[in-house]
Protein backbone atom coordinates (compact mmCIF):
# COMPACT_ATOMS: atom_id res chain seq x y z
CA UNK A 1 0.00 0.00 0.00
CA UNK A 2 1.53 3.30 -1.10
CA UNK A 3 1.37 6.36 1.11
CA UNK A 4 -0.74 9.11 -0.40
CA UNK A 5 0.59 12.66 -0.49
CA UNK A 6 -1.80 15.55 -0.01
CA UNK A 7 -1.48 19.20 -0.91
CA UNK A 8 -2.97 22.22 0.82
CA UNK A 9 -3.30 25.29 -1.37
CA UNK A 10 -5.41 28.31 -0.47
CA UNK A 11 -7.12 26.39 2.33
CA UNK A 12 -8.19 23.50 0.10
CA UNK A 13 -6.73 20.01 0.70
CA UNK A 14 -6.59 17.57 -2.19
CA UNK A 15 -4.53 14.55 -3.16
CA UNK A 16 -1.27 15.66 -4.81
CA UNK A 17 -1.07 14.48 -8.40
CA UNK A 18 1.75 15.65 -10.65
CA UNK A 19 3.80 18.79 -10.02
CA UNK A 20 2.63 21.27 -7.41
CA UNK A 21 3.14 25.04 -7.11
CA UNK A 22 5.95 26.34 -4.87
CA UNK A 23 3.55 27.87 -2.34
CA UNK A 24 1.65 24.59 -1.81
CA UNK A 25 2.03 22.70 1.46
CA UNK A 26 2.66 18.99 0.87
CA UNK A 27 2.10 16.37 3.56
CA UNK A 28 1.54 12.64 3.98
CA UNK A 29 -0.23 10.64 6.64
CA UNK A 30 1.95 8.91 9.20
CA UNK A 31 2.22 5.14 9.27
CA UNK A 32 2.33 5.34 13.09
CA UNK A 33 -0.78 5.13 15.21
CA UNK A 34 -1.79 8.06 17.41
CA UNK A 35 -0.71 6.11 20.49
CA UNK A 36 2.76 5.52 19.02
CA UNK A 37 3.15 9.21 18.20
CA UNK A 38 2.11 10.24 21.72
CA UNK A 39 4.52 7.76 23.34
CA UNK A 40 7.34 8.99 21.13
CA UNK A 41 6.59 12.64 21.98
CA UNK A 42 6.51 11.87 25.71
CA UNK A 43 9.85 10.05 25.52
CA UNK A 44 11.41 12.94 23.64
CA UNK A 45 10.01 15.46 26.12
CA UNK A 46 11.44 13.48 29.07
CA UNK A 47 14.82 13.23 27.36
CA UNK A 48 14.86 16.97 26.58
CA UNK A 49 13.81 17.89 30.12
CA UNK A 50 16.59 15.75 31.57
CA UNK A 51 19.11 17.36 29.22
CA UNK A 52 17.99 20.86 30.27
CA UNK A 53 18.21 19.95 33.97
CA UNK A 54 21.75 18.59 33.53
CA UNK A 55 22.86 21.71 31.68
CA UNK A 56 21.37 24.00 34.32
CA UNK A 57 23.11 22.05 37.07
CA UNK A 58 26.42 22.41 35.22
CA UNK A 59 25.89 26.13 34.70
CA UNK A 60 25.12 26.83 38.38
CA UNK A 61 28.04 24.73 39.68
CA UNK A 62 30.52 27.21 38.20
Amino acid sequence: MATKVYVSLNGVVTEAIGTQPKDALLFASSKKSAAEVILEQRANRRKNSQFIKERLEEAFKR
